[in-house]
């Protein structure tokens, strides 16, 4: 949509004002790169690309902005560069994590008129929210699955915020489960399909990126590189090589694993196969029945002949539920390992309805999607005149499966709601911003700040203070050892936000002071100090029956949390039942749940960094 096209939609003034705005796309996937180019082409004057991932081969057949010269090259830059030739907009690529406060305070996303998401990590989606719930500014929300997919315009403070609504989200496990301790038949359906498979038959050399050393890591590594001698036996085509292979992988890599002792304390040791034989068996046709080790084994061998003859003819092969060879494969392969870590065998029915439950990027849908958002934004900005811009009367989008309104239509557009009163993001707080020059922060102690904050916004003795960032809790009533800590030693800098609430409640209205979040910014722009200005509000609190009932349906969830005291006298809030991943979500909202499954990580624990835990996990996709 060049100028003169839209100033026909929108008129020359509403143009101008185009080209003066200056917006942020988070996100250079997918969905970013159809997203850049239609900003360009709608005219937005400066456009700031943020992403933190490099080009994978993978990505080549939906991201068009990439070429096969680019892989291992940062996304961001790649894009802002393969659309120059055809922007007029001064384009700005910044290579970084959007959640890093550093980078990317909260000043910095006050420069932007409105914000467009096009991400596909779960935590980074909640952080843009929360960033915008602080500054007012307009946020597009999107996101696709398959042929699913769907827009909504946030409008901080007039429509509900992306956290009113609980998010579905997939399964994720980590990596030393999946490669060397798997517990379910599906541990071993990734291992066959997102392993095993992949290397030798995709082309694909995975690439383990991870700050840990441990043993556990470095073995995997090493596995991955057998793995690739494995590889090259297949694309040679040589079928005495296919025996070896079955003893490699089921034989002695099992054996490897048995020598890692600590591994097998609490657990049952595997058994390698042993004595194991190989012949042909065609008893084994029906896919519905679940077959002995001896089928699974005869069928194994059996379509890995039948792969490496057409890797003759192929460069790669994809898995493809659909495909009997490479489902046959990944179902024996399974099915092998299941049983020497004593787990159920499955039919291969049964697998091929687990495998082919990973959703495929159609590069369709996020051309639909990002077309739908960049127009939405036009009556986001109130370009459009001659229709009604109030935020409750502008339409979301949702593809026909996701949104299950309508079955006669692809795309159904209801209207947007107002925020969710329980939302413990946007209608929880009150928000303010705290700047303070570098001489300040160094000086100024937690104690000095929290009576500052009674002073100034009416808070009580009983009130608490939470590191919400990191979930240290710094200061309350019966916690008081960090008030002579300065707010440097306690690191609490660009990007840190403080929750405050206060625990006594007016017996005369049964109120408390409406709970505050302070987001802290070091400048040298700033001078002394001084909280900023807040209206009094106080809000009612539940009845005590009602309190009650609440606190009886999550006693279970109180019983997990222990509040364990880190090496610098800080607290922190520690969650340990991890069984409970299917209501994780449930503290942000209340009442409200979207039935999308469009979000690919699930929200973070409340937890001590463990080393080996932090980057070691995989997602089905």
């Amino acid at each position: 949509m060049r100028a003169n096209g839209l100033s026909q939609i929108v008129g020359n003034d509403q143009c101008e004002r185009i080209r003066g705005m200056r917006i942020l796309l988070v996100g250079a996937g997918g969905i970013g790169c159809e997203m850049l180019k239609n900003l360009i082409l709608v005219g937005f004057g400066e456009i700031h690309v943020v992403d933190l991932d490099t080009i994978d081969l993978s990505n080549l057949n939906r991201q068009f902005l990439f070429r096969h010269r680019d892989v291992k090259k940062p996304k961001v830059t790649t894009a802002v560069e393969a659309v120059k030739h055809f922007s007029d907009s001064k384009l700005v690529a910044h290579q970084g994590n959007i959640m890093d406060g550093e980078q990317f305070p909260l000043s910095w996303f006050g420069m932007f008129d409105v914000i467009f998401n096009a991400l596909d990590n779960l935590a980074a989606r909640r952080h843009v929210n929360r960033m915008v719930q602080f500054l007012g500014t307009p946020l597009l929300e999107s996101g696709t699955a398959g042929f699913d997919g769907y827009i909504q315009p946030l409008i901080p403070g007039k429509t509900e915020c992306f956290d009113c609504t609980a998010k579905e989200t997939p399964k994720t496990f980590p990596v030393c489960t999946i490669r060397s301790t798997p517990s379910t038949p599906l541990h071993c359906i990734v291992w066959a399909k997102n392993f095993l498979f992949q290397q030798l038959f995709s082309g694909v050399t995975e690439d383990i990126d991870t700050e840990d050393n441990s043993e556990e890591l470095e073995r995997i590594r090493q596995e991955s590189k057998e793995l690739g001698e494995l590889q090259q036996w297949i694309s040679s085509g040589d079928m005495s090589k296919i025996d070896d292979i079955v003893r490699k992988l089921f034989v002695e890599d099992i054996k490897k694993l048995l020598a890692i002792e600590n591994l097998w304390r609490t657990r049952v040791k595997p058994e390698p196969l042993t004595n194991f034989s190989i012949g042909k068996d065609h008893s084994c046709d029906n896919l519905n029945e679940v077959w002995s080790l001896q089928q699974n084994l005869n069928k194994f061998v059996a379509v890995t002949e039948v792969l490496m003859e057409r890797m003759k003819n192929e460069p790669s092969i994809e898995f493809d539920k659909d495909d009997v060879d490479t489902l046959l494969f990944v179902a024996t392969a399974a099915n092998i390992r299941a049983h020497i870590f004593h787990i159920p065998l499955k039919s291969v029915f049964d697998i091929k309805q687990i495998a082919g439950n990973i959703i495929p990027a159609i590069v369709s849908t996020n051309a639909i999607i990002a077309g739908l958002s960049s127009l939405v934004s036009l009556r986001v900005l109130n370009m459009l005149k001659i229709i009604d811009n109030d935020p409750l009367k502008i339409p979301m989008s949702f593809t026909a499966k996701a949104s299950n309104i309508s079955t006669n239509r692809y795309l159904s557009s209801p209207l947007l709601s107002p925020p969710n009163p329980e939302c413990a993001v946007c209608m929880h707080y009150q928000r303010a911003v705290l700047k303070l020059n570098k001489k300040i922060w160094k000086e100024l102690t937690l104690g000095k700040l929290n009576t500052s904050i009674q002073e100034t916004y009416g808070f009580s003795e009983e009130v608490s203070i939470l590191d919400s960032s990191t979930n240290r809790l710094l200061f309350d009533y019966d916690f008081d050892s960090l008030k002579d800590s300065t707010l440097e030693k306690l690191n609490l800098s660009t990007g840190s936000i403080l929750a405050i609430s206060d625990e006594l409640v007016n017996e005369d209205d049964n109120t408390t002071r409406k709970p505050i979040e302070i987001y802290i910014e070091i400048s040298d722009e700033a001078g002394e100090f001084t909280l900023p200005a807040l209206p009094m509000m106080r809000i009612v609190q539940k009845e005590e029956e009602e309190a009650q009932n609440q606190t009886g349906d999550n006693e279970e969830t109180s019983k997990g949390t222990d509040h364990v005291i880190a090496n610098d006298g800080t607290i922190t809030i520690d969650d340990e039942d991890d069984n409970n991943d299917d209501d994780k979500d449930s503290k942000h909202t209340v009442g409200r749940k979207r039935s999308l499954n469009l979000f690919s990580e699930s929200e973070p624990k409340r937890t001590r960094p463990t080393p080996g835990n932090e980057h070691s996990t995989i997602i089905l996709d």
